[in-house]
C-alpha cells in the first residue's frame, strides 16, 4: 500500500466484519461487498479505478469488474479462489476444507493463520489482530458464498487486463486455482511464485511491488518477468 501510494492515489476498504469495519448483522457475501464497493466509490466520487484485491477481495473484484465493466480499468488478484467448492474440496487438509464442518471455524482460521510465516513480527502482530477480531458469524457467512461462487462466468464476461497471481506453498488458497483461468480470456495473465505463502506481498514484497507497478503502468502487453528474478517466478503463458 505505502509503495504504490506513492505514484497513485490508494484507498484500502475494510468489508463489513473486516478490520475496523461495522459488525452489524449482515450477509457478509461476495454480492452484499461489491455493492459496498461500488457505494463507497459513490460517496467518494471515484468514476473509474483500477482494483487489487487479496483472497476474498480478489473474488469481490472479479465480480464487480464484471457486472460494472465500466466503472474499473484493471484488476490484480492475490490467492484468489475462482471456483469456491473446488478450493474447499480439492485439497483435504487445507484450510478452507477444515474450516466447513467444524464447530468453531474462528478458532481454526486464527490457528491456521498464525502457522504461516511472514517475516516482519509487526505485520504478523497486525494479521492475527484482524484474524481474533472476526466473529464466528462472519467466517461462517464469508466461507458460505466462497462455497456458491464461480467467477467463471464472470471471467468469461470481462474484457479488462486481469493479472492473477497465486503462492506456490499457499496452505489457504491452493495454486491449482489458477487452472481455472487458463480458458479463453486474452487479456488474462497468471504468475505462480514459487516458495510464496498465502502472503505473497508480504514474503516477496519486493517483486510483488514491481508486478503491481508494472501491471499498472502496462498497455495490454504481458507483466515482464526481469532478469534478475526470473528463475525465481514461473510464468504461465498470457491468455
Amino acid at each position: 500500500m505505502d509503495h504504490i501510494s506513492e505514484r497513485y492515489r490508494a484507498y484500502a476498504l475494510d468489508f463489513w466484519g473486516f478490520g475496523d469495519s461495522d459488525r452489524r448483522d449482515s450477509e457478509f457475501s461476495i454480492s452484499e461487498y461489491v455493492d459496498l464497493l461500488c457505494g463507497f466509490m459513490d460517496q467518494l466520487g471515484l468514476t473509474r479505478v483500477n482494483l487489487a484485491g487479496h483472497g476474498l477481495g480478489g473474488m469481490v473484484a472479479l465480480r464487480a469488474a464484471s457486472e460494472q465493466p465500466q466503472r474499473f480499468g484493471k484488476i490484480m488478484t492475490v490467492s484468489t479462489p475462482i471456483n469456491g467448492a473446488q478450493a474447499i474440496s480439492a485439497r483435504p487438509g487445507a484450510l478452507l476444507s477444515r474450516l466447513f464442518g467444524r464447530s468453531n471455524p474462528t478458532n481454526i482460521w486464527s490457528k491456521m493463520v498464525r502457522q504461516i510465516e511472514v517475516d516482519d513480527p509487526q505485520i504478523k502482530d497486525e494479521i492475527i489482530e484482524d484474524t481474533d477480531g472476526l466473529t464466528e458469524m462472519v467466517v461462517e457467512r464469508v466461507l458460505a458464498s466462497i462455497l456458491k461462487a464461480d467467477l467463471r462466468p464472470d471471467l468469461a464476461r470481462l474484457e479488462l487486463p486481469v493479472l492473477a497471481v497465486y503462492g506456490e506453498n499457499d496452505s489457504i488458497v491452493s495454486h491449482d486455482q489458477a487452472d481455472f483461468l487458463r480458458e479463453d480470456h486474452r487479456f488474462l495473465q497468471v504468475l505462480k511464485l514459487p516458495r510464496s505463502n498465502h502472503f505473497p506481498f508480504l514474503d516477496q514484497g519486493n517483486k510483488f511491488n514491481r508486478m503491481l507497478q508494472d501491471f499498472l503502468a502496462s498497455e495490454g502487453t504481458p507483466v515482464e518477468i526481469k532478469a534478475e528474478w526470473r528463475r525465481r517466478v514461473s510464468q504461465l503463458e498470457y491468455m
